[in-house]
């Protein structure tokens, strides 16, 4: 639960502008979730870091907009996955 944490409270730090969205991929990048989530979790952790590597070179104007709602997302994936982890 405390890889589940860390996740959201670095995609609320980036929501709240601490860092770039460079950091924000690196930083997610690094966090190691539980075997339980590789079919999950996991995967929507991929995905956000593809995402990320797609807005940096193809949103310039905006990224900052995208790369929140990948913030978003990914935090909303993370409650869900605790939430299955409750049960």
């Amino acid at each position: 639960m405390e890889r589940f944490n860390e996740l959201i409270n670095i995609c609320e730090e980036f929501i709240n502008g601490k860092f770039d969205i460079e950091k924000f991929q690196n930083k997610i990048e690094t966090i190691v979730l539980p075997d339980k989530c590789k079919k999950t979790l996991e995967k929507e952790q991929h995905n956000a870091c593809n995402k990320l590597e797609e807005i940096k070179y193809c949103y310039a104007d905006s990224q900052k907009e995208y790369a929140n709602k990948v913030a978003v997302a990914l935090i909303q994936a993370t409650i869900k996955e605790q939430e299955r982890f409750k049960k």
